[in-house]
C-alpha cells in the first residue's frame, strides 16, 4: 500500500532512543509529519508532544484510539522487544506501516509473525537497523562493492560499553522484556552488518558469559564466530563490560583492508581507514576518511522508510532482514547452550516459523 503526500506517523514508546535520536531526526522531515506520541506515562507523552509539535498524545491503554486516527499512516515502535509483537500486529490490522526498533521480537517466531502480518496487510515493515546508514558503513559498502580490497577473507568486530549504575535494574536485564542480553541488544547490529556488507552466514559458533552485571539470566558478553559459504570468517565480540566504549569493524581481503571506527557520542566520531597491500608486503599507506561528528543515520533510515512507503518497494533493513538476522542470533544462543557449531538454514521459512 503506497502513501501519497506527507506521511503522518505516531511514535510508540518514549525511551532514550525515541527522545534522544528518533524524534529530533524526524522533526525536520519534509515527507513526514508527527501526529501522535504514545507512552505508558501519559504526562510524559503530553509534555513531549508539545515539545515536538505533535497534535495528540496517548497512554498505552489508548493505543487503539491512536491507531484509528485517519491522519496516521505509520507507526514507529520504540518499546522494549517484549511489547513489539502485540503493538506491531495491532498496527498491521489497522493498516499502518511499521518501523520497529530492533530486535523485531524476542524470538524468530515473534519476528516471523510480525513479518507475516505486514505482508498479509500489504504494508511496509522496516526494522531499526540504522547502522546501515552510518557514514563509514556506507563508504565501506561502496568500497567493498567496488572490490577495493579484493575478495574478503575475514571480518573482525568489537562493540560494547560498560553499562551504568543500576544497569541490572533496567529492562535490558529482564529476559521477558528483552528476549536476551548484549548479543540480542547490540550484537544484532553487527550480525546485520555482516549480512549487509559481506554475505549470508552458513554456520555459527558462540560462547556467552555473565562476567560482571548481576543479571538474573541474560549475558553481558558474547563471543561469536560466523562462517560463510565463500569461505570467509567473522569474529565478533560484543560486551557490556567494555569499560571504554568501542565500535570497530575490520575487513581484510586479498588486496588490502578496511577499518571502521567510532559511532557517535562516547564512541567517538566515525572514521574509515583503507589500505591496499603492497607487492613487497611493506607497510601500506593509509587513506583515512573522516566524517562529521553529527550522526545522520537516523535521518537516512527514516528517509529509506518513507521512500519505501511512497514507492511500495521493500526497504533496506526489511522485516525479512530483521527475522533472518534474529535467526542467526538464535543459532548463536543455541551454539552456546550446546557448545558446538550450528548450521544456519539456507532459507528462512517465515510462514513456518509464524505458525509454530
Amino acid at each position: 500500500m503506497k502513501a501519497k503526500g506527507r506521511v503522518g506517523f505516531a511514535v510508540v514508546g518514549l525511551g532514550n532512543i525515541a527522545v534522544g535520536s528518533v524524534l529530533p531526526a524526524f522533526a525536520h522531515s519534509k515527507s513526514a509529519k508527527l501526529i501522535a506520541l504514545v507512552s505508558r506515562d501519559k504526562t510524559k507523552a503530553a509534555r513531549l508532544a508539545q515539545k515536538f509539535s505533535a497534535k495528540a498524545s496517548f497512554s498505552g491503554d489508548e493505543y487503539t484510539a491512536c491507531l484509528r486516527n485517519p491522519d496516521i499512516a505509520a507507526v514507529y515502535i520504540a518499546t522494549p522487544p517484549g511489547e513489539h509483537l502485540a503493538l506491531a500486529i495491532q498496527a498491521a490490522r489497522e493498516g499502518k506501516h511499521i518501523l520497529c526498533e530492533k530486535p523485531l521480537g524476542r524470538s524468530v517466531e515473534e519476528a516471523a509473525k510480525i513479518v507475516v502480518a505486514g505482508r498479509e496487510a500489504r504494508l511496509i515493515l522496516k526494522v531499526g537497523f540504522n547502522y546501515r546508514h552510518m557514514s563509514h558503513v556506507r563508504k565501506a559498502k561502496e568500497l567493498l562493492s567496488a572490490g577495493a580490497i579484493g575478495p574478503v577473507h575475514f571480518m573482525r568486530a568489537r562493540y560494547g560499553h560498560g553499562g551504568r549504575p543500576g544497569y541490572e535494574r533496567e529492562w535490558y536485564a529482564d529476559a521477558d522484556l528483552s528476549g536476551g542480553g548484549v548479543l540480542l541488544e547490540q550484537g544484532i547490529h553487527i550480525f546485520d552488518l555482516a549480512r549487509f556488507l559481506l554475505a549470508e552466514p552458513v554456520s555459527v559458533c558462540a560462547h556467552m558469559r555473565r562476567f560482571f552485571w548481576n543479571f538474573p539470566v541474560v549475558e553481558d558478553n558474547a563471543f561469536c564466530m560466523l562462517r560463510f559459504s565463500g569461505g570467509q570468517t567473522a569474529q565478533i565480540h560484543v560486551s557490556w563490560t567494555q569499560w571504554i566504549n568501542i565500535f570497530e569493524l575490520e575487513f581484510f581481503g586479498r588486496d588490502g583492508f578496511l577499518c571502521l571506527e567510532g559511532r557517535d557520542g562516547h564512541y567517538g566520531p566515525q572514521k574509515l581507514t583503507w589500505a591496499q597491500r603492497k607487492p613487497d608486503h611493506s607497510r601500506p599507506e593509509l587513506q583515512v576518511f573522516e566524517f562529521p561528528a553529527v550522526d545522520d543515520s537516523w535521518d537516512l533510515e527514516w528517509q529509506e522508510f518513507l521512500s519505501a512507503i511512497g514507492t511500495g518497494r521493500e526497504p533496506s533493513g526489511s522485516g525479512e532482514d530483521g527475522s533472518r538476522t534474529q535467526q542467526l542470533i538464535e543459532c548463536a544462543y543455541r551454539s552456546a547452550a550446546e557448545d558446538s557449531w550450528i548450521s544456519v538454514p539456507e532459507s528462512h521459512e517465515i510462514q513456518k516459523a509464524a505458525s509454530e
